[in-house]
């Protein structure tokens, strides 16, 4: 009899045991499920936030990062973050990035459209400084925080640092958002719109409210850094 109650509280060990297991293997589909449906709202809304570690197309920006923290330092703007545009991505996919100087990495990415002016086309942009081509600019920029667009609200001017964006301020360009990003996240390329975006750096609606936390946040003014870099 012993022997027999023996063997009857082992089996029910091994049940209870396997109970235990297939419970947290739910709970592990359960909670991948969950963060996938988190990372599909995020890339939805138009701006994601990555960990450290994470790779967003921030080869680049790594070897970048140094020489825009140095020439922020040196012209007395925030030394906390900066801001990237890589031209060179589709626009459907997000090429504006939030660079964090402390943590070294990208905190958060926006998609982002370009000029129409020229021969602009959606796959392929076309830069120029020159005052009514409507066309995006190349360069470093800084963020004014505290002058807006006239009909804009949530947007800061940019006044150009560089000789290939040196009429930005002339030519009122701005960082702002738009609904024709949103509208067309799904695609490759955006396509263009001049309402939209007349060489104005023009992204997401919520990539915009972050944008506008973290520069009223700021005591000066925030880099941006707009470049050129085909993908592979």
């Amino acid at each position: 009899m012993a022997a027999k109650k023996s063997k009857k509280k082992t089996t029910k060990k091994k049940k209870s045991s396997a109970r235990r297991k297939g419970s947290s293997k739910k709970k592990g589909v359960v909670g991948g499920v969950f963060l996938s449906v988190l990372l599909i709202a995020a890339l939805a809304y138009g701006i994601v936030k990555v960990n450290q570690g994470s790779s967003v197309r921030n080869a680049n920006l790594s070897e970048l990062s140094a020489d825009a923290e140095r020439y922020a330092f040196k012209h007395g703007l925030s030394t906390n973050y900066c801001f990237f545009v890589n031209y060179g991505v589709p626009s459907g996919t997000p090429r504006f990035y939030v660079w964090d100087f402390a943590r070294h990495e990208v905190v958060a990415t926006a998609r982002c459209m370009h000029g129409s002016g020229l021969t602009n086309t959606a796959a392929q942009p076309v830069f120029s400084n020159r005052v009514n081509s409507n066309c995006s600019s190349l360069g470093r920029f800084e963020v004014l925080r505290n002058e807006h667009g006239s009909r804009l609200r949530r947007s800061f001017r940019l006044q150009g640092l560089d000789k290939e964006n040196s009429n930005a301020y002339s030519r009122g360009l701005l960082v702002h958002s738009s609904l024709w990003v949103d509208q067309h996240k799904h695609k490759k390329y955006i396509p263009l719109h001049t309402p939209s975006c007349q060489g104005c750096v023009t992204i997401s609606t919520h990539g915009m409210r972050y944008v506008e936390r973290l520069v009223k946040n700021e005591s000066k003014n925030i880099l941006l850094w707009s470049f050129y870099v085909p993908e592979k």
